[in-house]
């Protein structure tokens, strides 16, 4: 029930006193809601009007109808001129008021009102009572469809007005402050500018839309919209947009409602216009943005995604969900994650497959759960899509953990080789990421691991294996990956987890001959500190020929032995077992040359003497054992007496005779070994053999220096003194007294 309320200017009022005032009211209007109405009643003509204007002219004047609050109601005015008052005087008005709650005004637009057949023509008389109004009839001249035939009239200037008014009012109403003035010689046009924007909101919007059609005073108006024609002063200072409607307008940066809403009427799409006016108070920009999406398909930013989201978790129009559903591939993850847990299933399972997409591309993005039937296999291609496309390892963790929880198909064998691909250019942290790992693809990631590692560039796969990555991996089956799993008991060893035989042993057990530089890289590793009796008694009683596979495990037994200095009593027993183990090439050498080189001494036939002699200077020895050998043969053999010595000089070759000379003839030898040489020299000349580096070395002993107590031992014997004799250079013979003549 609606009161309603007559104002004019009388000669005797209710009250008994003349002037504007009101003259008549429904019963029970609280008069404490007078202060509210009354300062709707205004109407000041036109300032071109005619003092004494003719009836035409006062039927052509603007009817200034407006609304707004009052108190805890809302009030619809209608201020018409009437001409003349009770005393002749011009400026008499009609203000007729509608209040009413609420309630009365579900549905209707205010501005509805315009030409409605509530408006009397008549001020009651004074003191009457004015009838409630039950039913609030609007009028018909306003609908969309005329409205939208007279903005397409008006052709592009319109449509570009209505952006504009309707992004001003946007603002206006969302800031809660702002006036707008429309400007325009027709006030009809200034009512058809307010219905479309009335029309363009939700009317709970426009139930805070308070507008008035015409106002001969601007600045004296407090509504939203005030209508006024060009003739009327406007201060310069007045605090509101003012817009004079007949040219173009300024343009203004338009948001996603005033562009949306301006396209809706271009195209007459009225059920457009209503859709949108569906969102009721929700905010008009993020309305316009849900509606822009579902029927046009636009793209949407960021933070219009995040306000739509938002706006979807309490609640959207019905029309609304099976759309967004049908747009889900241009939803961002949140929007699509609010539409799966609020929406209805037509618009949760495809919400939730773009969920899905979007977790896969991004894999910190939570995954939605299981999807449904209809959606999974689409889904679970692109999951194999991103799965071939992965840019790294923990991507494709991503990907698998988002397949278990939407229960996607993804075959090992794919995950596998993706894997396999990637881990060929370097793993990080293998550890966290095989505990990362759904248990449904564990062996495929773990055997694509293997065989990436196994495939990758030497340093690629040592930066993968760290500490903790080792440490898991050392208690796993390695054998399709030999190279990588020689790493790894190399690991082991400098860990302290493994002895260095039994990871050599593990490492030749390995299958294939493939990448053996690798492993041979792994065994260097493991053996770079020398070996001892007890790890070659190990290695040579389990790998016997094996160990020649391996150029670090071959050169073991010449290490210790160079390492013990052919000193040590276990040198004996490895060279031994080494000879017995069937090897060949150097280490076979090796030890026959330190079993050579320790048994030199011990007696034997001359020519079993001889035939090491010669064997032990042409075996392929370690280089670094060589010398070591040689001299202890030659050592050995200085203990023979000189006539074998002589013998195996004699009969050797110039090799045997080189390197054992070359041993012999040190400037450090002691008296003993220099008259043994020296006897050696005088009697191979007498057998007609002259060895040129002994030779040389007894002349220079006798020439530069006297025997001493060796004098003795060479007079007592004829052949010998004749020797030295020999051996004197003429110009020393008188410097030398016991040189004969």
């Amino acid at each position: 029930m609606a009161w309603q309320l007559h104002y004019t200017s009388a000669e005797n009022g209710p009250s008994g006193r003349a002037g504007f005032q009101i003259v008549a009211r429904s019963p029970g209007f609280p008069p404490e809601l007078d202060a509210q109405v009354t300062p709707y009643f205004t109407y000041r003509p036109p300032p071109t009007t005619p003092t004494a204007p003719t009836g035409e002219e006062i039927a052509a004047m603007p009817i200034a109808m407006s609304y707004g609050p009052a108190g805890d109601h809302l009030t619809l005015t209608r201020c018409a001129y009437l001409g003349q008052d009770y005393s002749g005087r011009y400026g008499n008005f009609l203000g007729q008021a509608v209040v009413a709650d609420e309630v009365e005004l579900v549905g209707v637009r205010p501005v509805e009102f315009w030409q409605a057949p509530l408006w009397d023509g008549r001020p009651a008389p004074s003191g009457a009572e004015l009838p409630h109004l039950d039913d609030l009839l609007p009028g018909t001249a306003l609908d969309p469809e005329s409205l939208g035939e007279w903005l397409s009239e008006h052709g592009g200037f319109a449509y570009e007005w209505l952006g504009v008014l309707l992004e001003l009012v946007r603002r206006s109403l969302a800031t809660g402050h702002g006036r707008i003035v429309l400007v325009h010689p027709d006030a009809g046009e200034i009512v058809r500018w307010i219905a479309v924007i009335s029309y363009s909101l939700p009317w709970e919007t426009v139930l805070r839309l308070s507008f008035v059609t015409y106002s001969g005073d601007p600045a004296a108006n407090a509504q939203l919209i005030i209508g006024t024609t060009p003739d009327v002063w406007i201060p310069a200072d007045l605090d509101a947009t003012v817009l004079k409607l007949t040219g173009p307008p300024e343009p203004i940066e338009a948001g996603r409602f005033s562009t949306t809403m301006r396209e809706l009427w271009r195209a007459a799409d009225f059920g457009g216009i209503d859709e949108l006016a569906d969102f009721g108070p929700a905010d008009p920009e993020t309305a316009a943005a849900v509606v822009a999406l579902c029927l046009a398909g636009a793209t949407l930013s960021a933070e219009e995604q995040a306000a739509v989201a938002a706006l979807a978790a309490n609640g959207l129009p019905e029309w609304v969900w099976p759309l967004l559903g049908q747009r889900a591939d241009l939803l961002d993850h949140p929007l699509a994650r609010t539409v799966a847990s609020h929406g209805p299933a037509e618009a949760a399972a495809p919400c939730a497959a773009r969920c899905a997409v979007l977790a896969l591309r991004e894999p910190g993005l939570p995954p939605p759960g299981p999807l449904t039937e209809a959606f999974r296999h689409r889904v679970s291609e692109v999951a194999r899509a991103e799965l071939r496309a992965s840019r790294d390892l923990a991507h494709v963790v991503g990907v698998l953990r988002v397949a278990r929880e939407c229960a996607l198909s993804l075959p090992g064998a794919e995950v596998e080789v993706a894997v396999a691909g990637l881990a060929r250019m370097g793993v990080h942290d293998g550890q966290a990421l095989l505990e990362r790992v759904p248990i449904a693809w564990y062996e495929a990631v773990f055997a694509g691991l293997l065989a990436g590692l196994e495939a990758a560039p030497r340093h690629t796969r040592e930066a993968a294996l760290t500490p903790e990555f080792c440490r898991d991996l050392a208690g796993r089956d390695l054998s399709a990956a030999p190279s990588l799993a020689a790493a790894v008991l190399a690991w082991q060893v400098s860990a302290g987890e493994l002895d260095r035989a039994e990871a050599s042993v593990r490492i030749l057990s390995l299958a294939g001959d493939g990448q053996s530089a690798e492993r041979e890289a792994s065994l260097a590793a493991i053996w770079r500190a020398e070996p001892t009796a007890a790890e070659l008694h190990r290695l040579l009683q389990t790998l016997g020929t094996r160990l020649e596979d391996f150029y670090t495990l071959a050169e073991l037994p010449g290490r210790f032995f160079v390492h013990a200095g052919l000193k040590d009593k276990d040198v004996r027993e490895v060279a031994a077992l080494t000879a017995r183990a069937g090897l060949r090439g150097s280490t076979a050498d090796d030890a026959r040359a330190v079993l050579l080189a320790v048994g030199m001494a011990a007696e034997r036939p001359l020519a079993r003497l001889l035939d090491d002699v010669e064997r032990l200077g042409e075996l392929s020895v370690y280089a670094p054992l060589r010398e070591q050998v040689l001299k202890r043969a030659a050592k050995e053999l200085a203990r023979c007496s000189t006539e074998l010595r002589i013998e195996v000089l004699r009969r050797g070759s110039d090799r045997a005779r080189h390197w054992l000379l070359d041993i012999w003839l040190n400037p450090k030898a002691g008296r003993e070994e220099q008259a043994a040489l020296l006897e050696m020299a005088i009697r191979l000349h007498r057998h007609k053999l002259v060895i040129g580096v002994l030779e040389e070395w007894a002349r220079a002993l006798v020439n530069s220096r006297s025997l001493g107590p060796l004098e003795s031992r060479f007079k007592a014997d004829r052949e010998l003194w004749a020797g030295v004799q020999r051996l004197v250079e003429p110009r020393r013979r008188r410097l030398l007294p016991w040189v004969g003549p």
